[in-house]
């Protein structure tokens, strides 16, 4: 089962930042970019949570210097 997820970043400004988003997010196992969207600083992503947390996405993504402002999930498949 995959849970789908945005997260808004505030720091979600350029293509480097989502290039940079990526590069960290690609780090954890099985973790799907849906969508970014730099105007909403929203990444839409999808992930088996049997593999992954969204504790691991969060920390991830604040290691890379993008720490998650807030979270909105959005379905389970």
């Amino acid at each position: 089962m995959k849970t789908e997820t945005i997260v808004t970043l505030s720091r979600l400004n350029c293509n480097g930042c989502v290039r940079n988003v990526t590069k960290a997010l690609q780090t954890l196992p099985e973790v799907e970019i849906v969508q970014t969207d730099t105007s909403t600083k929203a990444v839409h992503l999808r992930y088996p949570e049997s593999q992954v947390s969204l504790e691991q996405i969060r920390t991830v993504l604040h290691e890379a210097g993008y720490p998650a402002v807030r979270k909105q999930s959005v379905s389970e498949n």
